[in-house]
């Protein structure tokens, strides 16, 4: 990444992260809170160099191209599996790809195509979701597309076109694909609209630079925007809370298929609420997951700090940690039902 001197970088990508921050960082950018070797390795560590690291991994990009087939519906029986896609996130670590790149081998996918068959509503998704044009007033481009993706040659968005191919080609490498594309990633991250100034100015650099977008990211996680997502917290998706409570109670984080099919169960009620608490209890039964027993802890009261700071990111009150640390210490099933109590909490929902 090019170098950006000292005086101009923020105070919070230089100052060192606590278990708030990293856990926020981890959970958007790699859908998921840390693990503890990730934890061991990054906490006290500046934000930007955490950053620069996560960069590097394909945890960060494949969550990301994740993201990306959630924001164009390819979910489901529409989720592409077992194809030339499962590259992109070994190009995109090694810089062989861009993020638009990425986005268009998407939308050139059979999966995009079997989402939105036909050419209006095909050429209808890409003028919206990649440029973030309303094709209500843009029917002419739509009627042109809609020609092109049938194989009549037209001047589409300002570039002559004449098949579906075509049509994506030109809809991802347009400068308005670039302004959408930092405006809603800014939006996902730190859950707040993005200034218009700042996204016409991001969407031109990443558009005369497409290999910018893990620095606009970097500048965007060292925002004052950023800090307020942090301090505030932001519900988890039922994806992110299945990934989440899996890591937090000790297990390696859930393959796709196991993660797909928990939330689709959890997106399929009004409210998920009793399905995470039973999810919940039954991974604190469960071999692997299981927490020591009251007796067999040598600390109580470290414990309870130590599961504090890992699920909620805070030190407990006076109060909490001598209540927590009571019930902990006093019975067998003590640390479970701490471990629950926690899990079920509307704080720990909103990492």
């Amino acid at each position: 990444m090019p170098t950006t001197p000292l005086a101009e970088i923020p105070p919070t990508l230089v100052r060192p992260i606590d278990d708030r921050w990293l856990r926020a960082v981890c959970i958007d950018l790699l859908g998921r809170p840390p693990v503890p070797a990730e934890r061991g390795s990054w906490l006290g560590q500046p934000l930007g160099q955490v950053l620069d690291q996560l960069w590097a991994t394909d945890a960060a990009w494949k969550h990301w191209l994740d993201e990306q087939l959630y924001f164009f519906m390819l979910i489901d029986q529409f989720r592409p599996v077992g194809t030339s896609l499962d590259e992109l996130p070994g190009r995109l670590v090694k810089g062989t790809m861009t993020a638009g790149e990425a986005l268009h081998r998407i939308a050139l996918s059979s999966s995009f195509e079997l989402r939105n068959p036909g050419a209006d509503t095909f050429v209808t998704v890409v003028m919206e979701q990649f440029c973030g044009i309303e094709v209500q007033s843009s029917k002419r481009e739509l009627e042109i597309g809609k020609g092109a993706y049938d194989g009549r040659a037209g001047v589409f968005m300002g570039s002559r076109a004449e098949s579906q191919s075509d049509v994506v080609e030109i809809a991802a490498g347009h400068k308005d694909a670039a302004r959408f594309l930092v405006g809603r990633e800014y939006e996902r991250l730190t859950r707040s609209p993005m200034p218009k100034r700042d996204r016409a100015r991001a969407g031109k650099r990443l558009h005369r630079e497409p290999r910018a977008f893990p620095d606009l990211v970097k500048e965007w996680l060292g925002s004052e925007a950023y800090a307020e997502r942090v301090a505030r917290g932001a519900p988890m998706s039922n994806r992110t809370w299945v990934r989440a409570v899996y890591v937090d109670l000790g297990a390696p984080p859930p393959t796709g298929a196991t993660t797909e099919a928990l939330r689709s169960a959890l997106d399929g009620l009004g409210d998920p609420a009793p399905l995470r608490s039973t999810i919940a209890r039954m991974l604190l039964d469960a071999e692997g997951t299981r927490p020591p027993r009251g007796p067999e802890l040598p600390d109580a009261a470290a414990w309870v700090l130590d599961v504090f700071q890992r699920l909620l990111g805070r030190a407990p009150s006076a109060e909490e940690a001598s209540a927590f640390t009571r019930v902990a210490a006093e019975s067998g099933d003590g640390p479970a039902l701490v471990l629950y109590t926690l899990l079920s909490s509307p704080e720990y929902e909103s990492s």
